[in-house]
């Protein structure tokens, strides 16, 4: 959903709208994210079951040049 949203603001660059998907897929679901993410704040969360679970609700990406450009 998030992706999509974006795509709608960046609609006038469809570059940068498909740069923007590839950084946050890549936030989400890359493997390696322990290499390059740094989480700083979490939050007790109730899910639908009430059980508590943390949830992440702030971070730091750390990128080399080469990736960011």
């Amino acid at each position: 959903l998030s992706v999509a949203l974006s795509g709608t603001v960046l609609a006038r660059c469809p570059a940068c709208a498909r740069n923007f998907a590839n950084l946050y897929c890549n936030n989400i679901c890359s493997p390696d994210q322990s290499l390059f993410t740094n989480v700083t704040r979490v939050v007790n969360h109730t899910t639908a079951t009430g059980s508590t679970q943390l949830a992440v609700v702030e971070y730091q990406c750390f990128y080399e040049k080469s990736f960011a450009d």
